[in-house]
């Protein structure tokens, strides 16, 4: 049937429309193609560079909001990798804990290791154009020194005096020597230096906290809470300018979603603390085109915490029948495929004062582990498999938590899987985050616990301190030990390098004669990064987790 003149004039119309339409579309691609040459350009990243004045930038994809509006130097909030981004400290943290300058471009120590003095560097500027001098500093640390919720660390608990002696020396007065002092003046906070600016009233020591203004590489040009915060370059900063011109921190709670914005190109960088990557996600990312996977030792640990009320565990041969019955190259291999190391100590070589001499540990030697426990007055009476003593059968309840570590619960099967082995039933707890948490420090509900050590600066020291030392009101939470206890207090205290090092391997040997840990693994640092990223290097601390002054982009 022929089409009559009404289709005719309909289907004319409709294709004009279409030339029309595809005229436009013509235009307007050679426009923007005309504006992309004379201005701006999209970038891989999906994020837009000038390219009249040269601006570059890279997203970086972080797993929870920054808080830049509470980024008060001197507290504990906001997110601990901006921190160290717009506030310098005094002195840095380097490779095994060397101690770098920074503000301070030296410094003594009176012989009783009581008195510091600093010599600061000259002509540096804050931020907002502010000078930085030893009132500075001063006004800076006597904000948050004499507060009772900053006496965890000794640098607030044993400080007495901060005085600034002339413009550019700071001398800092102890209670006692303790040779970290140093290296928790290289932490993210709360000891790093806010210009008396910040505040209202300006310069007063209990003024209002107002916005976070420091003298480092970057100082904050917007957020937007729960969704993202820009970092611009300081053009008042003291050392080598950043390559970039801006960093963007954008906020992607969920972890299959980072890797999907890595992989569409909406974000650069994703990893290490500030967005973890999951295993599944790196052997994704190990295939991309557009993606690397840049990795290095971390200086953290996980390791399993015994618990010394139980009494099958208060006998050492368990403990060593324990650790030999695990493989740690297999969980390593296994579970972790092929990222991280198989665990020897408590910390891994990457930890100040750990040693290739000091770091051994017990290898994998199930038989070995059978016949201590043989030894130890157990056997298995009835043939079930599992060994007794005075008729009780050798079971231990292992609480871990997944919030966190979603890992624990595979090496926690495992380890449950490797002790029946040698006949020893191994009980899962899963709990959430809080009730995890008050089974370690409080109720003390566990024979067994999957927990890791702090990281970077914090160790060995810190972690010792924390979990396998008594404090005025309790024992240790880890392991009760006063030899142990007494090792630790003469490392804090020891000045002299060699006596330090010296005590350190005796530490470390007390705690290998006695097992008191299962070390699991040691993880590494990763980070997924966009190929169009250049100078890409990781930094020494999870705080400090990128050299981000080194980063450009092609």
């Amino acid at each position: 049937m022929k089409p009559n003149s009404a289709s005719r004039n309909k289907r004319s119309f409709a294709i004009q429309g279409l030339f029309v339409l595809l005229s436009v579309l013509l235009v307007l691609v050679t426009g923007c193609s005309a504006g992309d040459k004379a201005g701006t350009s999209q970038t891989a990243a999906g994020t837009r560079s000038d390219g009249a004045t040269g601006e570059k930038q890279v997203v970086v994809a972080v797993a929870s909001d920054p808080g830049l509006d509470q980024l008060d130097a001197g507290t504990y909030k906001g997110s601990i990798q901006v921190h160290p981004m717009i506030y310098d400290s005094l002195v840095e943290y380097g490779e095994k804990g060397e101690i770098l300058p920074s503000l301070a471009e030296s410094w003594t120590i009176s012989p009783d290791g009581k008195e510091y003095t600093f010599k600061l560097r000259k002509n540096v500027k804050f931020s907002d154009g502010t000078e930085f001098n030893a009132e500075a500093v001063k006004f800076s640390f006597e904000r948050w020194y004499k507060d009772p919720a900053n006496s965890s660390i000794n640098v607030a608990k044993a400080m007495q005096e901060i005085t600034a002696v002339d413009a550019h020396t700071v001398k800092m007065t102890f209670s006692q020597a303790f040779y970290p002092f140093l290296t928790e003046l290289t932490y993210a906070r709360p000891v790093r230096i806010l210009s008396p600016s910040a505040v209202e009233p300006a310069g007063d020591v209990k003024g209002k906290f107002v916005k976070p203004i420091g003298t480092g590489a970057w100082k904050v040009d917007s957020y937007t809470k729960d969704q993202q915060a820009v970092l611009v370059r300081n053009s008042n900063y003291w050392g080598k300018a950043p390559l970039l011109n801006k960093i963007v921190l954008k906020v992607v709670n969920d972890p299959q979603s980072r890797l999907l914005a890595l992989q569409n190109g909406s974000v650069d960088i994703s990893g290490g603390q500030m967005g973890k990557i999951s295993s599944e996600s790196l052997q994704v990312a190990q295939t991309s085109d557009s993606l690397t996977v840049q990795s290095a030792p971390g200086s953290n640990s996980h390791f399993v915490v015994f618990n010394g009320s139980n009494p099958f565990l208060q006998d050492v041969n368990v403990r060593k029948a324990i650790n030999l019955a695990v493989n740690k190259k297999s969980i390593v291999d296994k579970l972790m495929g092929g990222s991280g190391k198989e665990a020897q100590g408590l910390f891994p070589a990457t930890v100040p004062y750990v040693t290739a001499e000091n770091i051994r540990w017990y290898g994998y030697e199930p038989e070995q582990a059978k016949q201590l426990l043989k030894e130890a007055g157990f056997a298995d009476t009835n043939g079930d498999g599992i060994v007794e003593k005075n008729g009780k059968p050798l079971e231990l309840n292992f609480v871990l938590q997944q919030t966190e570590f979603p890992e624990w619960k595979a090496i926690a099967e495992f380890v449950q899987a490797q002790l029946k082995e040698i006949g020893i039933t191994v009980n899962l707890k899963v709990l959430e985050a809080n009730a995890y948490y008050d089974a370690l420090w409080k109720s003390k509900q566990y024979d067994m616990l999957i927990y890791r050590t702090y990281a970077d600066s914090q160790n060995p020291h810190f972690f010792l301190l924390s979990l396998f030392h008594r404090t005025a009101n309790a024992p240790a939470v880890a392991w009760s030990d006063p030899p142990l206890e007494a090792l630790i207090d003469e490392a804090m205290g020891a000045m002299d390098a060699k006596a330090r090092q010296d005590t350190y391997d005796a530490l470390f040997g007390r705690m290998f004669e006695q097992a008191m840990v299962l070390p699991v693994y040691y993880p590494d640092d990763i980070f997924v990064v966009n190929k169009r990223v250049q100078g890409f290097k990781l930094g020494q601390t999870a705080y400090l987790p990128v050299v981000w002054n080194e980063l450009d982009v092609k």
